[in-house]
């Protein structure tokens, strides 16, 4: 039997092949942008522009303290025309709302608002006075004519007539005619215009009071449709309102022209008869 010895052979590891990854050169393409010295600058503006908006935005629509709670009102408008009721509604619609919005964007529509139930306003200035607070400036339409009444004071402005308080300074310095004290009870004066148009009767003071320069008082008569003109020398003149102005002016200078007791008369009635038939009364 044979015998054969064996001896072993060395161990040789294959090596494992690593995969090898063939990179291919990409070249990047890059879009040409050809900007132009104008084009950039315009850029540039935008870009400036809209961080202004927003700056602008940020510091007035949305800063609290722009928020009106603080309100308060020039002295010449309070002094001039202090109606609780006018000053009250401003108040009201201007408190709470934004300084900006109110006073810039929604001015003409407030100040449309108040006007609509006060005609004589003629304009509101709104002033930011500082952190939560604004300031009220109210200015007013001269009225057409003042009517006083005993102690009271009416004005009237186109269709619009309403009561001037007692402490108020404003248009003492206009014309005005009278009621008398019989008419006390009145709270406006819309009933005298049923009576009489209200343009006729403006007319009418104001033709007076050219026609006797030296009137002291012109009192309207409700329910009488007469004016009594009170004169420096004493006299009382009683116009009718219904009948002609001009023919009753006219025959109170022919009777101061031709009348010899012309200056002891008292009273004179212009056209309580006929227009060629004048009542005196020494």
């Amino acid at each position: 039997m044979a015998n054969y010895l064996v001896s072993p052979r060395p161990f040789k590891r294959e090596k494992h092949q690593t995969k090898k990854f063939n990179f291919k050169k990409v070249r990047l393409i890059y879009p040409e942008i050809n900007f132009s010295v104008k084009t950039f600058w315009i850029l540039m503006l935008v870009i400036i522009f809209s961080y202004w908006i927003f700056f602008i935005i940020k510091n007035t629509f949305f800063k609290k303290e722009n928020y009106i709670q603080n309100i308060s009102y020039s002295e010449e408008s309070v002094n001039a025309f202090d109606d609780p009721n006018l000053y009250s509604a401003i108040s009201k619609s201007l408190k709470w709302e934004n300084y900006y919005i109110v006073a810039k964007l929604k001015r003409r529509a407030f100040v449309q608002k108040i006007k609509s139930e006060f005609p004589m306003v003629k304009s509101i200035k709104i002033l930011k006075t500082g952190p939560y607070a604004a300031g009220v400036v109210v200015d007013f339409y001269t009225p057409d004519i003042i009517i006083k009444l005993w102690d009271r004071r009416f004005a009237v402005v186109w269709n619009y007539n309403f009561e001037i308080y007692s402490w108020n300074t404003i248009w003492n310095d206009i014309f005005y005619a009278e009621l008398p004290q019989y008419a006390s009870w009145i709270d406006s004066l819309y009933w005298l215009f049923h009576e009489i148009n209200q343009n006729q009767f403006i007319h009418d003071m104001y033709f007076f009071s050219e026609a006797f320069p030296d009137y002291e008082r012109i009192v309207y008569l409700p329910w009488s449709s007469m004016t009594v003109v009170f004169v420096t020398s004493g006299k009382r003149i009683y116009i009718n309102n219904q009948n002609s102005l001009t023919w009753q002016i006219e025959n109170y200078y022919l009777i101061k022209q031709y009348y010899k007791d012309f200056d002891s008369l008292q009273t004179i009635d212009l056209w309580s008869l006929q227009w060629n038939k004048i009542i005196v009364n020494k």
